[in-house]
């Protein structure tokens, strides 16, 4: 099973806060850390921990950022293809996390906005053989419609995670290039063109209309909801104590692309992809709180017993 990223790669610098502070007032954090993040990275990293042979293509800065970031994601079994730019920096994302485990990011792509589709279509080559594309909203569009060109070619699965949300909505001739697309509720809504008012499930349904197979859009901790196939599902979320949501819906994607690739049925790796997101919410940062496959499998195993249900 393959893994291709064509995505964004940060370093994080995050803040654990006391409390969030008013507009103006300067407030000291408990704790600091600088580390690997970008969706693109995350969503590798998750992907790689799970057991998957993992890909990526992206671009950095050639500076000490981009150094850290390309090491570390070697060190994780990431096979790196990132084009090194001298007059770019690498992409920075400054992440504030509150006491109750949200957090609040801004984000300077820097490097990323050098995945363009010239810059994916130079790396063809890497597209053969590969099981599942994942892809973000952290680059730019014209490089995630050529991945997914590539992808669809190669005869892979393309999964969007369009995250962050777009400017404007993307119509079908967008959403009609990913096979199954994996927004979260308000994101799924600005696609949809549809109110708040509206079902989960519907917005699912309506998205699901207009992407080669359809889509799952994540609720946070009301679960998720699917329509993939012409066929509908739900799944409640995992009660755990958060303590930082910042990757957990890469660790979602990449879980869930580990498991397409191995061949899961939808459900099954929609579950799979839960218990790990809600893994990685009990550890703070980023790329750090990814778990291993065997965590996933642990966890999953003590759910089933009863020790405490999802």
């Amino acid at each position: 099973m393959s893994v291709l990223v064509v995505g964004s790669i940060n370093m994080d610098m995050t803040l654990y806060l006391p409390r969030w502070p008013a507009v103006g007032e300067t407030i000291r954090a408990h704790e600091t850390l600088v580390q690997l993040g970008g969706k693109g990275a995350n969503q590798a990293i998750a992907a790689a921990r799970l057991g998957a042979r993992v890909t990526m293509i992206g671009a950095l800065g050639r500076d000490g950022f981009g150094s850290r970031a390309s090491a570390e994601l070697i060190a994780q079994g990431v096979a790196l293809y990132a084009d090194s730019l001298d007059d770019t920096p690498t992409g920075i994302a400054s992440i504030d996390v509150g006491p109750d485990g949200q957090n609040i990011i801004r984000l300077s792509p820097g490097a990323n906005d050098a995945v363009t589709a010239q810059t994916v279509t130079r790396k063809a080559d890497v597209f053969a053989g590969v099981s599942v594309l994942l892809l973000q909203n952290e680059i730019p569009l014209d490089g995630s419609s050529a991945a997914a060109h590539l992808a669809r070619a190669a005869g892979a699965l393309v999964v969007m995670d369009p995250a962050p949300a777009p400017d404007t909505p993307w119509g079908p001739d967008i959403l009609s290039q990913f096979d199954i697309v994996t927004p979260n509720l308000a994101e799924a809504r600005l696609l949809s063109g549809l109110s708040d008012d509206i079902p989960p499930a519907q917005v699912a349904a309506k998205l699901a209309r207009h992407c080669g197979r359809g889509a799952i859009v994540t609720m946070g901790g009301d679960g998720v909801v699917w329509c993939i196939d012409g066929q509908s599902g739900a799944a409640p979320a995992c009660k755990v104590d958060a303590i930082d949501t910042v990757a957990a819906g890469d660790c979602f994607n990449g879980a869930l692309a580990t498991a397409l690739a191995q061949g899961a049925l939808v459900a099954d790796a929609v579950t799979y992809a839960l218990h790990a997101a809600a893994l990685a919410t009990t550890r703070r940062g980023a790329a750090a709180s990814l778990p291993a496959h065997s965590e996933v499998t642990t966890f999953i195993s003590s759910r089933a017993s009863g020790a405490k249900q999802c």
